[in-house]
């Protein structure tokens, strides 16, 4: 997939900004605050219809402008154009449209047009909470799926659902009684979603491991990298839908009485966790710096290349800032492995690194200063 174009208006710094790309590197250079990376999250818009960057939609909107708009051309592997256009009003919300039709689910784009981003926040996959992690495998395994990606959304209702009632049960807003016919009522929901969530996550973990453990020897080291996916009930990998939704029954009732105390859900997807390891031993305590390095950038590879397997189209990368956050061997070690095959965007400010990166790919740079886009 190649991006071809982009049209920005009013996106932070950048109040109208066109862009012809090359079909392989693209290099943005400037100093800090010049909107670089501004032009990434706009790119990220056209392909997960929400920056990478920033949690809500109006902090990316220019100061003096009621409204920002991104707009974009792309070429899928097999030949045809595909356009996106996703529009932000303040006071009225965000429209997504594909190819001039509206969306109404941001899902279907989402699904549609695979891209892999490494930047500063990404490695809040490595030091970062539970949560952070679960963030970026929901988001790949939705990015192969748009039915797991709504079912994300409908169990976290679901679950807020069951938490109202915990909470009103706990602090006898309710009726004892009354507050348990409730929850066996939402109980069943939750143990749908749970499974239905868990038995995805688990078969995903299957299937992405071979091509993370391939991409992470590609650095040369003698180690054995593992992602486990830890849950809060006994499971095994040959565990049915059916199966995991008993064992999740089993222990709600178990937990009945502590989830009533504490007013909360103390069981589920939500409360998962993905455990990384080198040689049987926890990344987050045990692994150096360099080692954890190493593990991000593998997780980038294989994310790109399991992306590119399952769906049957090349995703494009993103490369936010990674010269001051990763050292020139993993860098380079990246680029050389995905950056003759796909399209890249990176940012730089150091102009002697884009040096190094012209001297073994084709690339075409451009001079970024106060959202305004110039051909080097």
């Amino acid at each position: 997939m190649i991006l071809k174009s982009i049209e920005i208006r009013n996106f932070r710094n950048h109040i109208h900004t066109q862009i012809e790309f090359s079909d392989n590197l693209n290099l943005f250079i400037g100093g800090n605050a010049q909107g670089k990376t501004s032009i990434l999250e706009a790119i990220s818009y056209l392909c997960l219809t929400k920056s990478f960057n920033s949690n809500s939609d109006s902090y990316v909107l220019n100061f003096n402008a009621r409204f920002f708009e991104v707009f974009g051309k792309f070429e899928l592997d097999n030949g045809h154009e595909v356009i996106v256009k996703v529009n932000f009003e303040s006071g009225i919300g965000k429209k997504v449209y594909l190819n001039k039709e509206t969306v109404d689910k941001f899902s279907i784009v989402v699904n549609k047009l695979p891209i892999v981003i490494l930047a500063p926040r990404t490695k809040e996959v490595i030091y970062g909470s539970p949560e952070d992690r679960r963030k970026f495998f929901n988001l790949l395994i939705a990015q192969l799926s748009s039915t797991y990606a709504d079912e994300i959304i409908d169990y976290r209702k679901v679950l807020k659902q069951r938490n109202k009632i915990l909470s009103a049960i706990a602090k006898n807003e309710i009726k004892f009684e009354q507050g348990i016919e409730l929850l066996n009522v939402w109980d069943e929901e939750f143990l749908n979603y749970s499974a239905k969530l868990t038995f995805k996550r688990m078969r995903f973990i299957n299937d992405f491991i071979g091509f993370f453990k391939n991409a992470y020897s590609n650095f040369g080291e003698v180690e054995n990298p593992e992602i486990e996916y830890a849950t809060q009930v006994q499971l095994n990998t040959q565990d049915n839908f059916e199966t995991i939704k008993e064992k999740f029954k089993a222990e709600i009732i178990k937990l009945r009485a502590e989830e009533i105390k504490r007013g909360i859900t103390l069981i589920g997807p939500h409360r998962d966790e993905y455990v990384f390891k080198i040689n049987g031993r926890e990344l987050r305590r045990y692994a150096s710096q360099g080692q954890m390095k190493t593990f991000l950038v593998a997780l980038t590879i294989a994310k790109f290349f399991y992306l590119k397997e399952k769906k049957s189209e090349t995703p494009i990368l993103l490369l936010d800032d990674v010269f001051a956050e990763l050292d020139v061997e993993r860098t380079q070690k990246l680029l050389s492995i995905v950056g003759n095959i796909g399209q890249v965007f990176i940012t730089a400010t150091d102009l002697n690194m884009p040096v190094e990166v012209e001297k073994r790919f084709k690339v075409k740079k451009f001079i970024v200063n106060s959202g305004r886009v110039f051909d080097a």
